[in-house]
């Protein structure tokens, strides 16, 4: 894959029933070269999660020190720190530690997420948000660099439409 076939235009319109908000965002992004496909998707969807709070941050160098999706506090601690995919069990319980919420974005019934589940919900102030492996295979299959997407997310589900396609998630669990 060529530099260029890294580098994404989003255009995300999004509603967030459970935030009770509207709002779109437009940035440039790339995958890079020490990131896979899912984990790209799972980020962005990450993002779309938390782009209600205008000070969400998208991590766009893929740095395992700093959240895949973060949110600071005025005092630079991180109020909200999402990973996705599968990250390192033991450097999310030390930051769990030390931020107010730990989120994590993962497949469901994946078997990273069987290992870590009863570790994590030890914090109370971790949550674990489990999506369906076919929702993100789809949005992999279809990935264009022009990321076009109207995205709707309510309590029990989440959808992504890109003027072409449309993909609804089977499950979309948040605990």
């Amino acid at each position: 894959m060529s530099d260029k076939a890294r580098i994404f235009k989003a255009r995300f319109s999004i509603a967030d029933l459970r935030q009770q908000r509207n709002h779109q965002e437009v940035f440039t992004t790339a995958l890079t070269k020490n990131e896979t496909l899912e984990h790209f998707v799972l980020k962005l969807v990450g993002y779309c999660l938390l782009s209600y709070d205008r000070h969400a941050v998208l991590n766009k160098l893929s740095d395992r020190l700093q959240p895949d999706v973060g949110i600071q506090a005025l005092d630079e601690h991180y109020k909200t720190w999402l990973s996705v995919d599968q990250p390192n069990l033991d450097q999310l319980l030390k930051i769990a530690k030390q931020v107010d919420e730990l989120l994590v974005l993962t497949i469901s019934n994946s078997q990273w997420l069987i290992e870590s589940e009863a570790r994590l919900k030890l914090f109370a102030n971790s949550h674990i948000i489990e999506i369906d492996q076919q929702f993100v295979d789809d949005i992999q299959m279809d990935l264009t660099r022009s990321l076009n997407w109207d995205v709707i997310i309510d309590e029990s589900s989440l959808m992504i439409s890109d003027k072409v396609h449309c993909y609804a998630t089977k499950q979309f669990e948040w605990h």
